[in-house]
């Protein structure tokens, strides 16, 4: 009893330490970028003046954002919770802070037995082998030993580095997750989540792009078999795009998306230098690129992202540094070179995405920064900084908007998705 006293009183000064750096101070006078989370001064003073850690920023003369929540390493969603305080903050400002990097280091210490998961495993295993589902049933003595462990150590990381995020008509994420072998679909209300599994032997190898149909049918871009794999809601494998007599037609896919009207897939291939339009029943309809070129507008280079409204197409190329810009029939109109940061070196990690008022979004991956553009690449505003606390981020790749305006960041280095509201300024 008294070890598991001493475990318990260690695990509450973790958590209590944890918290205890989330406070921050006001930023006088942002410069080259606006902070949600403004990094925390060098000596730590308490003042009694009511300092809004996460307000919601004002970015344009017609945008403002607002952090709504995250979904944590373990899988769990974080709302923006109105009496929540876990930061020092005036009640109803605080929100629920990043997973503690303490308590990550000592969910490694635990033996793997101990670490059940509640995630429903799915499991499409390539032929001959037989596909199958199946969901983690515990015994009262393990699930017994499933709440010690969350309490003593925090819970399992189930997502382990987040490459690519979309959402369903559910509202549910669906998250590439390669780091973790794994493509993740979770429901908000934890009703309907489940894991893919990835790699070797299995339907899908390596994830990278994901995209949804109007059915909320899956498709994962495979890096490795070089085609696109299909799933049904439920997780189930129906077909291979991409294949043409047995033989991939993409040399190692990377960012997808669908037309939500045309409901076409466009898949961006950058060892090829090209970015191909399908049908659902896998046909290619066009290609855009000439392979080893890429200095001209419509030729590509090293293509990595697609994001699509109901105006444009756009593509992020040139190691994520350059925007083409092309019309719904996948016509070439323009392209915008990206501002770099003090850091100039590009970085293909890079994230992009565009809402239906025509803005485009792109995270660079080594500053943690999102900058925003009008289709033109005139630099509307920015958001964001390096580190761990809510609203900074530790290598943001692929980014979503999802018809409500909201924003999704796969902050991989962070191991976590956040979200944030898009609405227009009073």
């Amino acid at each position: 009893m008294s070890i598991l006293r001493a475990t318990q009183c260690s695990s509450v000064l973790l958590f209590c330490l944890f918290c205890g750096m989330g406070e921050l101070s006001a930023q006088p006078s942002p410069s080259r970028y606006l902070d949600i989370a403004p990094a925390a001064p060098s000596v730590r003073t308490v003042s009694s003046a009511a300092v809004r850690a996460y307000p919601s920023l004002h970015l344009s003369l017609d945008l403002d954002l607002a952090y709504v929540g995250m979904v944590s390493p373990d899988a769990v969603f974080h709302g923006c919770p109105r009496n929540a305080n876990p930061n020092g903050n005036v009640p109803g400002e605080g929100i629920a802070p990043a997973t503690s990097q303490q308590a990550l280091e000592k969910a490694s210490e635990v033996p793997s037995w101990m670490l059940l998961s509640n995630e429903r495993i799915v499991e499409n295993l390539e032929p001959p082998a037989h596909a199958a589902a199946s969901a983690s049933v515990h015994s009262r003595p393990a699930a017994m030993r499933n709440h010690f462990v969350t309490f003593a150590y925090g819970r399992p990381s189930i997502i382990a580095a987040p490459g690519f995020v979309v959402t369903d008509s559910k509202h549910r994420l669906v998250i590439s997750d390669p780091a973790a072998g794994a493509v993740h679909v979770l429901d908000p209300q934890g009703k309907t989540s489940f894991r893919l599994v990835a790699g070797k032997g299995y339907r899908v190898h390596r994830p990278a792009g994901v995209a949804v149909d109007a059915s909320d049918n899956l498709y994962v871009a495979d890096s490795d078999i070089g085609m696109v794999v299909v799933f049904d809601s439920s997780g189930n494998f129906l077909r291979y795009l991409g294949e043409y007599k047995g033989e991939p037609e993409f040399a190692s896919p990377r960012g997808i998306a669908i037309d939500r009207k045309t409901q076409h897939l466009f898949v961006a291939d950058p060892p090829s230098n090209m970015v191909f339009e399908l049908d659902l029943a896998g046909n290619i309809l066009k290609k855009l690129g000439r392979p080893l070129r890429g200095s001209a507008v419509g030729e590509l280079q090293w293509p990595t992202q697609i994001a699509i409204n109901h105006e444009h197409i756009f593509v992020l190329d040139r190691s994520g540094t350059r925007v083409q810009v092309l019309d719904l029939n996948f016509s070439p109109v323009g392209s915008f070179e990206i501002s770099r940061s003090l850091n100039p070196e590009p970085y293909r990690e890079n994230g992009l995405g565009t809402d239906e008022q025509g803005r485009v979004y792109v995270s660079w991956y080594r500053s943690g920064l999102v900058r925003i553009y009008s289709a033109d690449g005139k630099q509307l505003s920015s958001f964001g900084q390096s580190g761990v606390r809510v609203g900074q981020f530790a290598g943001p790749g692929a980014l979503w908007i999802d018809s409500d305006d909201r924003l999704y960041v796969a902050d991989s280095g962070n191991g976590r998705i956040q979200m944030f509201q898009l609405k227009p300024h009073p």
